[in-house]
Parts: structure tokens; sequence; C-alpha cells
């Protein structure tokens, strides 16, 4: 009888079975291991392109707040460029400062006509000289009576003071006559903006 035993033969197909099996193995652990190590530095690249983007939209931020720290003086001018309605919610502050104006200019004022114009929302709504205001700002038109004859000069005065007063107030129509020395004024208009 023989003997079944180990030969050369199949110890060496035994040898090799194992070899391939281990092969198979390290090569698909290899496999799963670099698909995660892959995913992982996706995950790491992403999250530091977003902590990038954070730092520069905070970075942004602060230059933003520093600018407008810097700006405040031009911020708070830039609001008093049109008058709030709050504040010219009673014509008689109109009237105070056209009269401010008026007595720092030498002359005086006979009478104050408001007629109030829609507000520039409309399409269509545009001031006297054809310019439309910025959306959602009203303005009001005052026709002003200055006792004549006035002093040209002191007129002058009178103009150059609604017209520096931050753009709040602007003179749309005037009409002047020449006599002797002064300057007789028909009723002077002007449109106020308010919000």
């Amino acid at each position: 009888m023989k003997r079944r035993g180990l030969t050369a033969t199949k110890l060496r197909a035994a040898l090799a079975l194992s070899l391939l099996l281990i092969a198979l193995v390290t090569s698909g652990g290899f496999y799963v291991v670099n698909r995660w190590l892959r995913s992982l530095a996706t995950d790491v690249s992403h999250a530091t392109a977003n902590a990038t983007a954070s730092h520069t939209t905070i970075t942004t931020l602060q230059q933003l707040q520093e600018r407008l720290a810097a700006n405040r003086e031009v911020i708070q001018r830039a609001d008093s460029i049109v008058a709030e309605s709050q504040s010219y919610q009673y014509q008689d502050e109109i009237i105070q400062d056209l009269n401010n104006y008026a007595a720092t200019a030498g002359i005086s004022i006979t009478s104050f006509n408001f007629e109030t114009q829609g507000t520039t929302d409309q399409q269509d709504a545009t001031n006297t000289q054809g310019i439309t205001p910025p959306s959602g700002i009203n303005s009001t038109l005052v026709a002003v009576t200055i006792q004549s004859p006035v002093n040209y000069d002191n007129l002058l005065r009178f103009f150059y003071s609604i017209e520096q007063n931050l753009t709040k107030m602007q003179i749309t129509n005037i009409s002047l006559t020449k006599t002797e020395g002064e300057v007789a004024s028909d009723d002077l208009t002007i449109e106020v903006y308010i919000r």
C-alpha cells in the first residue's frame, strides 16, 4: 500500500496557493486603506479650504469694520444729506432754518408757501430740474417771498447758505430784477428733500 504523504509537488502547490492568498489579501488591504486615506485627505482638504475661506471672510469683515470706524464722520455726513421726515415733520423747522439763513445773510423773508411733491418711488417722479432723486426720497417745495429790494451780495450769501446745507435743500426757481444798486426778487422756490 502506498502511503499518502506530503510530497514535494504537493508542498510546492500548497506554498504557491498560500503565497497567492497572501498576495490577494495584502492587495485588498492596501486598496481599502488607500481609499480610506484618500477619503480622509479629501475631507481634510475641504476642512482646510473652509477654514481658509472663513479666515478670509473674518479678515474682510474686520477690515470693513475698521474702514467704517475710520469713516464714521463720512457716514454721518451722508446720513445728514437728506433730512429725516421726523426732523422736518413740522414746517416750522424748515421755516426756522430758512429764517436763520436769511438772518445770517442780512435779508428778511416775508412769507412761505409749502407744496409737497410725490415720492420718488413712482417711476415718473422728478424734481423741477428733471433729475430723479434716489428711491424713497420725498421732496417738499417751498415758495419763499423775500422783502425786496435787497442787497445783491446779501442775496448771494443767502443762496450760498441754502446750497451749502449738505443738500437737504436746493434752489429750483428764482426770478431777479435789477433796481438801483439792489435787486428785487419774485418768489424763490426751494426744494427740501425728506425721507
